[in-house]
């Protein structure tokens, strides 16, 4: 996380994969193409005039996955624990989005839920705040085997597909995602999270899917909400 946009980045091989976050200017996401990833190096420039030069190396399991910029007071990264994302369209601090995401997940409320094999989803009223909607997503695990979340997605795909016919999906990338560093869900446990995006709409012939992943399981949930779901969005106090 820079303290300005970025501009430029430039990256030392191909074993590293960049880019700047989605809706996020001052945001450089980062990982490794795959694990045998040597030495190298990444720069990065922003538009307060000022480069950061990095070496990179592969770690299996890093201790520090944010890296805040902005607060730095030596040459040594610290990780960032509530810093502020400057979000394109949606200048809304990270605190409030926090705060927005609390409120969000004490409402309640259904869009959608399912279940399979003991896994609950359920994915709450929508809400809306200063051009960005919040999707808050209940999971609770009511089986006696710890299930570990590889991933969740969203797309935009139409209603019906004829035969014969590709069926094309839109996929969305959060801005931010409220506990989204935590990915395990212990036996009779739950899970809470809050995926926030840019606003949009849905055209009425498409739904946004969601779709909770099991790692290395089966367990995968789907979940479909209409443009319906999207309008009845509720602000925040």
């Amino acid at each position: 996380m820079f303290p300005y946009p970025v501009t430029y980045v430039d990256l030392g091989n191909s074993g590293i994969l960049a880019a700047k976050a989605t809706g996020a200017d001052n945001i450089v996401r980062v990982k490794a193409a795959s694990n045998r990833l040597t030495e190298t190096n990444m720069t990065v420039l922003t538009s307060g005039g000022k480069l950061y030069m990095f070496v990179v190396n592969y770690q299996h399991d890093p201790k520090v996955l944010s890296l805040d910029l902005s607060t730095m007071t030596s040459a040594t990264a610290r990780a960032s624990s509530g810093s502020e994302a400057i979000l394109s369209n949606t200048p809304i601090p990270q605190g409030n989005l926090d705060a927005y995401s609390k409120q969000a997940l004490a409402r309640g409320g259904s869009a959608a839920s399912d279940t399979k094999d003991q896994l609950s989803v359920r994915a709450g009223s929508v809400g809306y705040q200063q051009e960005t909607l919040f999707f808050p997503l209940h999971l609770r695990n009511r089986s006696n085997v710890t299930y570990d979340v590889d991933f969740v997605k969203f797309y935009i795909q139409d209603k019906k597909v004829a035969k014969r016919t590709a069926e094309q999906a839109i996929e969305l990338t959060p801005t931010y995602v409220y506990n989204g560093n935590l990915k395990k869900i212990e036996a009779a446990g739950k899970l809470q999270q809050v995926f926030v995006f840019r606003k949009f709409t849905i055209p009425d012939q498409k739904n946004l899917v969601i779709e909770v992943y099991e790692k290395g399981g089966g367990r995968n949930v789907k979940l479909k909400l209409s443009n319906r779901d999207l309008l009845r969005a509720r602000g925040f106090r």
